[in-house]
Formats: C-alpha cells, structure tokens, sequence
C-alpha cells in the first residue's frame, strides 16, 4: 500500500517534461478565465488513469481542453446551486439550517468529482447528471475515493491560503493546488476505472 502511495505522490515527477508541464499549469490555474484550462487538464487527467497510465498529459488541444474545463466547472456550479440556495433558506433557521446546508454542500462535492469523470468518459454532458449511475459508481470505490477526495480538499484549502495569505511565496499555494488536481484526478481515473 505504501508503495502504491510512492507510486501515487510521485508519478508526475517521471515525465521528463514535468517542471514545464507543472510550472506552465500552476501560473494557468491562478488565471481568472484562463484557469478553465486547468479543468480541463484535470479532465484529460481522468482519462489518463482511467486507461492505467500514470503520466502527466500534453497541454495541447488548447480549444478542447477550454471547453472540457468550462463543462466542468458548469457541471460543479449545478450540483452546488441547489445546495447554496436551500443554504440561503434554511440559514435562517441559525444552528439546525447552517448544519443542514453543509451537510447538504458536503455530499454535492463528494458527488461532483465523480460526476465530472463520468462526463469525461464520452464527454456527454447529460452523463455528469446520471445520478444512479454516479452514486453506484462511487460507492463501488467509496472508501478509497472519501479518502482521497477529503485530503485533496485538505491540501487545496492549504494551498488556496498560502497562495491568498503570502503574496512572496504565494506561487507555491498554486504549485500544490494544481499537483493536487493531477494526482486526484489520474486517481479518480483509476478508480472510475475499478468502479466499472
């Protein structure tokens, strides 16, 4: 298992273009509009640990990797709407409603990663709202998959503070965020992959 870890934490380092590939996707996530890419590199991602590869993909196709990461975060925004309207709602309720509303926001996110892979599989956008079908792929992989997606949530809130928190060194923040997206999203391939 550890070495399965090792394996994990360390993939991206392989690639012999792997400080280009890491530096040019760092600057690009900390982009307003630009940072669609990322999304859209993370979805290629997916489909790179979906086919049991663990390499950093091309940053090509810059039309397809835009789209790929608007769809993505679209699909994001619509599970999360819900949630933050009904969050609105019951707010005013003060302690029950507050609850009541993370509670809600927590189990969109857990879902969102998967269904964001489920759209990047034949890049359908009606898939990322196939709930059965989401819901029973990850509760094939659940244990492994609450795992990952709580450390990375872990790790990108670390990253998104020292990135807002240190303008000097700031630019690590956006190191970590996007080597978490790689990671997580080659491994959700992976799982996507065992879940099927």
């Amino acid at each position: 298992m550890m070495n399965d870890l090792k394996q994990l934490l360390g993939f991206p380092f392989e690639d012999r273009e792997w400080i280009m590939k890491m530096m040019l996707g760092s600057v690009i996530t900390i982009v307003p509009v630009l940072n669609f890419l990322s999304l859209g590199y993370f979805i290629r991602c997916i489909n790179v640990g979906w086919r049991g590869r663990r390499n950093l993909p091309n940053w090509d196709s810059w039309t397809e990797l835009f789209r790929d990461g608007l769809f993505g975060f679209l699909i994001a925004l619509t599970y999360l709407i819900v949630p933050i309207l009904l969050g609105f709602l019951v707010g005013m309720v003060p302690v029950v409603g507050a609850a009541l509303a993370s509670i809600i926001i927590i189990i969109m996110g857990i879902i969102i990663p998967m269904a964001i892979a489920n759209y990047a599989m034949r890049k359908n956008i009606r898939d990322a709202f196939a709930l059965g079908e989401i819901i029973y792929k990850a509760g094939r992989v659940l244990n492994l998959y609450i795992t990952a997606y709580l450390t990375t949530i872990l790790i990108v809130t670390i990253g998104a503070a020292l990135l807002i928190g240190l303008p000097i060194i700031g630019f690590i923040g956006a190191v970590l965020i996007f080597y978490c997206g790689v990671v997580f999203f080659n491994l959700l391939g992976f799982l996507y992959h065992q879940a099927t």
